[in-house]
């Protein structure tokens, strides 16, 4: 949450952990985890996260404190530009991230792959027709796999020499994943893992561990805050991967803005009035009703169905106009109004409010889910342009008053 003062950040601290065990997905769920950190010791910037905890089994928190020591007094114009160089540093960094720490993530996630398309290919087929049916999959999605660019950062000459290098691994974790759930072995086993390297490297955020990173604060530059939502898609060849998602800047005239990250229908219902998950079943059941009143008409008409061209097309076309007049009656009578009132919020208010909708979802997933992805302590940060990231409501998993050597420490640390 931003507005011209300040910028809010505030989290929860559930987290989830999977592994697996036996050929399946496992997951832990603890709340205790930290989202929010600050990113510079000296300028006014921060960093949340969501969704994974770590990037190749090295903690977040690890990986932004490391950054954090090295960055010093250094310092940039704007917001996207610590987010740039904070992925510099996790590029070719072999200390944080080994190269066979990185090479393990692409062999298990190209042999999973390739698990999958022999086991959809051969779902509904027998006997002799069991290899066509492989090879017919595998050409679709080489087809497919040519009409997709490659991420910035990953360069088809090395893509190439990473999948050479590790080619016998890949076949080798290719024919283990088959075999221990009884699938079988494609005559061209080479061309399957081929194919899985490549959708692995060109959809590393379907294939490899991703997380989202949340920059906000101000650079040098800048009066009024920023914000930018990047993807974090692991590492390929020593080369760290990410995708921008949403970046929203404070200006003259634009006062405020709300954004929700990772779980957001209560952010969603305040902001908008309907969550997407709401909106979404609204849309779905309104098509399916607007095609069956069509149907109704015309043959209460006596009309011939037939004359009609591309019925559900019409429907389509109709259902377009209903989502963007609900969509534009959302945002002119939740959405601007909620951000002109931001704009205006004191400090303490919008830390407030934040930490209420966090709490508000937490409530929503305690009571409606199994397991609650959104819960335990909320933390609350506030960046203003001179006091820097402040923290308002933080948890510590010790207690700073026992702690008089850690607070001379970090004191020692920011006068150097």
């Amino acid at each position: 949450m931003m507005n011209r003062l300040a910028v809010v950040l505030a989290a929860d601290s559930a987290t989830t952990v999977s592994h697996w065990n036996g050929g399946q997905r496992e997951e832990r769920y603890f709340k205790g985890a930290n989202k929010i950190f600050q990113l510079s010791d000296m300028e006014p910037v921060g960093l949340m996260i969501f969704d994974s905890a770590d990037l190749l089994r090295v903690p977040w928190e690890l990986a932004i404190k490391s950054f954090r020591k090295q960055l010093g007094n250094k310092s940039f114009n704007t917001v996207d530009e610590y987010a740039k160089e904070f992925f510099g540093f996790l590029s070719d960094n072999h200390s944080l991230f080994p190269k066979e720490i990185q090479d393990e993530a692409i062999v298990t996630s190209v042999g999973g792959q390739a698990y999958r398309w022999v086991k959809a290919a051969i779902k509904d087929v027998e006997g002799a027709g069991v290899q066509a049916a492989i090879t017919a999959k595998i050409e679709a999605e080489e087809q497919a796999l040519g009409t997709i660019e490659l991420f910035a950062g990953i360069s088809e000459d090395n893509a190439t020499k990473l999948f050479a290098d590790l080619k016998e691994r890949l076949i080798e974790a290719a024919t283990e994943w088959l075999e221990l759930f009884e699938q079988p072995i494609p005559d061209d086993l080479e061309r399957v893992v081929l194919a899985a390297f490549w959708y692995v490297v060109k959809h590393p955020s379907k294939s490899l561990s991703t997380t989202g990173l949340v920059f906000a604060g101000y650079g040098d530059h800048q009066i009024f805050p920023e914000m930018v939502e990047y993807q974090s898609c692991g590492i390929v060849g020593g080369k760290h991967i990410f995708s921008l998602k949403e970046h929203e800047v404070i200006d003259h005239t634009k006062p405020a803005a709300i954004s929700g990250f990772a779980q957001t229908s209560m952010i969603d219902t305040f902001s908008l009035g309907l969550s997407d998950e709401a909106f979404s079943s609204m849309m779905v059941s309104a098509n399916r009703e607007l095609l069956e009143f069509a149907n109704t008409i015309i043959a209460a008409s006596g009309a011939d169905p037939e004359k009609i061209d591309n019925l559900p097309g019409l429907v389509q076309a109709a259902m377009r106009k209903i989502r963007e007049s609900v969509l534009e009656q959302a945002r002119e009578n939740h959405y601007v109004p909620l951000r002109n009132v931001i704009g205006f919020l004191p400090v303490d208010e919008m830390a407030g409010l934040a930490e209420t909708l966090i709490n508000l979802q937490s409530l929503k997933e305690k009571v409606t889910k199994p397991s609650e992805t959104v819960g335990g302590p909320v933390d609350v940060a506030v960046i203003t342009k001179h006091e820097g990231l402040v923290w308002i409501k933080r948890k510590h998993f010790f207690d700073p008053a026992l702690n008089s050597r850690y607070k001379l420490r970090q004191a020692a640390q920011i006068q150097s």
